[in-house]
């Protein structure tokens, strides 16, 4: 079939080398690489195929911008969605005192979220891998003292994954153990962003332009959040999913969601997935799982088995605990009230309160062009029927007050906590999307270091006008999920070991 799908009925037959369950930046780079060595490969993806060729994707614009007529339905919605590489799935915040039902914002399909990412492309600092030490006071947080990995371990992997994923920008002054690695240029700060970069450095700090993953074809507009709809965006699908399976031998399975894993005390037997209405059970001598920070976790738990009364590999009892979303909050500035922004601009990146006053707060980074206000007015239900009737009125205040600046993102890593949690849903589905639920809250680490970084923040812009575009307590914002299934020497205190196997399954 076209872009490497195959037959279901003939997967099913096939004993694979490596099955890689999802396709984004960890398993669409993977099973490419596994490919390339010479497995026998098959992708088994949730969401759609959006590789070049496949009818009916929805590229260049949100689904609410590019079919508004879809929000009149919410199965023609969710479809729409799909087709966007965008998630269906429902998650279920149970973590207040009535529960709230939300789609977050996060990518289904090739490529997974990295499709739909904003291209920025960081090595961690080498103080990362020693995490602990960088808070004042942690408390009961299960943020380890070390990682079981160093940066010089990584150190000729981030060299392998910039040249794979084509990053081009400039090495941040700040990180003194990257200044060997070269990057190719980026292009020159636009003249939207130019001041500001000025700006920053008049003041004695280090702006620098973003690492991209980003081809720069002419007319780039530096996409985020909807597929790109040129060949610049290098990401898990064109970098690692399509050459897989038109170059490698590798094979896709697209809307098929592994629904569970059945396995003995030592190995993973079968793949058992939902395929279009039918049931498949796949086999192979090693399974990975990609599927992402929400979806990975509750497979496991989901696989539930008289070998494993907790779930799959959970003999920690660690699976889908410790969840961590990152503090985004986006902030819009107006460096020159006579010029109205309206190009692309994600383009600098800011650390000097990465690392502060002896504590870990964040980085600041140019967020991209602002969503336009079809994204809340386009959705199914009374309330989206609501704010159309009155968009009206609202795009002129929109226009008026919230457009022509740079948006600006401050984003400060949030600690790990057991309690802080992602769970299997407790209702059946009866529309095909998949629903989880999930429980977190800030601790107090959290609300102080967020306190003393959004200060430190709008004083550096304090000349300018400024909005501020959302918060970081919001349990919605799950663009950048990740924690729960840790990696570490300790079967007791992690999933994996530090080569991501299940320290308790053999092919896991």
């Amino acid at each position: 079939m076209a872009n490497g799908e195959l037959d279901a009925r003939e997967a099913e037959r096939v004993l694979w080398d490596v099955i890689v369950v999802g396709t984004g930046m960890g398993g669409g780079i993977l099973g490419y690489q596994l490919a390339r060595s010479g497995r026998r490969v098959l992708f088994v993806e949730k969401g759609r195929s959006t590789l070049p060729g496949t009818p009916g994707t929805i590229r260049s614009a949100i689904p609410e911008l590019a079919q508004p007529r879809a929000a009149r339905s919410p199965d023609a919605y969710y479809d729409a969605l799909a087709r966007a590489g965008r998630t269906t799935d429902e998650v279920e915040d149970i973590s207040g005192r009535f529960p709230k039902r939300f789609v977050p914002f996060i990518g289904s399909g090739t490529g997974g979220s990295s499709a739909l990412y904003g291209m920025v492309c960081e090595r961690f600092f080498a103080e990362d891998f020693t995490p602990r030490q960088n808070f004042r006071d942690p408390g009961h947080s299960t943020v380890p003292d070390a990682w079981p990995v160093t940066y010089e371990d990584m150190r000729p992997w981030y060299a392998q994954a910039e040249k794979l994923l084509g990053v081009r920008g400039q090495r941040d002054p700040l990180r003194p153990e990257s200044a060997e690695a070269e990057l190719p240029p980026a292009p020159p700060f636009s003249l939207d962003n130019q001041p500001l970069v000025n700006y920053l450095a008049g003041r004695g700090l280090h702006p620098y332009h973003l690492p991209m993953a980003c081809e720069y074809a002419d007319g780039c507009t530096a996409c985020q959040t909807y597929l790109c709809p040129q060949p610049c965006k290098n990401d898990a699908a064109r970098n690692g999913v399509l050459p897989a399976v038109t170059q490698h031998g590798a094979h896709l399975l697209a809307e098929c969601q592994a629904v569970r894993l059945e396995a003995d005390r030592t190995h993973v037997r079968h793949v058992i997935c939902a395929h279009r209405g039918d049931m498949l059970a796949l086999r192979a001598k090693v399974v990975v799982l990609g599927a992402g920070a929400l979806a990975t976790p509750v497979l496991l738990l989901n696989s539930r088995s008289g070998d494993w009364p907790r779930g799959l590999a959970n003999g920690s009892d660690w699976v889908g605990r410790n969840l961590m979303r990152h503090l985004l909050e986006p902030l819009e500035v107006w460096t020159n009230p006579e010029r109205k922004i309206t190009a692309a601009n994600k383009e600098i990146g800011l650390n000097d309160f990465y690392f502060w006053e002896g504590q870990k707060y964040g980085t600041v980074q140019s967020f991209g062009a602002l969503p336009p206000l079809e994204w809340v007015t386009n959705r199914p239900g009374r309330l989206g029927k609501a704010l159309r009737l009155a968009a009206p009125a609202m795009r002129r205040i929109y226009e008026r007050v919230a457009t022509g600046g740079l948006v600006i993102a401050a984003i400060m890593e949030d600690l790990p906590y057991l309690d802080n949690r992602v769970l299997p849903s407790d209702r059946p589905g009866v529309d095909n999307r998949q629903r989880l639920r999930m429980q977190y809250r800030l601790h107090a680490s959290e609300m102080e270091r967020r306190a003393v970084f959004l200060r430190q923040v709008k004083e550096v812009f304090a000349p300018f006008r400024k909005l501020t575009l959302g918060s970081g307590k919001e349990n919605a914002n799950l663009g950048h999920v990740c924690g729960t299934c840790r990696f570490g020497t300790d079967p007791k205190t992690s999933v994996l070991d530090p080569h991501n196997r299940a320290h308790e399954v053999d092919n896991l």
